[in-house]
């Protein structure tokens, strides 16, 4: 892992076609702009993890594995993107096939702030 340090209005080049450029920083939170060409995708973590996610589940047409995450949905555990994956999180295992390994993801058991 790189760790560099930049000043607002800064850039870092990834490559020839990721520009990620400091806008503000200020009190322990960085924002910042990235420019990337259109077929470069491009995701905060929590929306990534519920991306893989969803991908696992699609992989399985289990319907017990469907319904576990249903629930999860319901109890707003699943779209919470306001906290990191906890202590306090449940790991969901989808088996794809009788013959292979089990993929797993954890998931924040927190509920959504209100």
């Amino acid at each position: 892992m790189l760790v560099i340090t930049r000043k607002n209005g800064q850039k870092i080049m990834i490559n020839d076609n990721i520009e990620i450029t400091i806008v503000e920083s200020r009190n322990g939170v960085c924002k910042v702009a990235i420019k990337a060409d259109k077929d470069v995708k491009i995701y905060r973590e929590e929306i990534y993890l519920q991306i893989k996610l969803a991908n696992l589940i699609g992989k399985n047409t289990n319907v017990s594995a469907v319904d576990s995450v249903s629930n999860l949905i319901k109890d707003g555990t699943v779209l919470n993107d306001k906290n990191a994956v906890s202590s306090e999180s449940e790991e969901v295992v989808v088996d794809e096939n009788e013959k292979s390994s089990k993929s797993s993801i954890k998931v924040n058991k927190k509920n959504v702030e209100s």
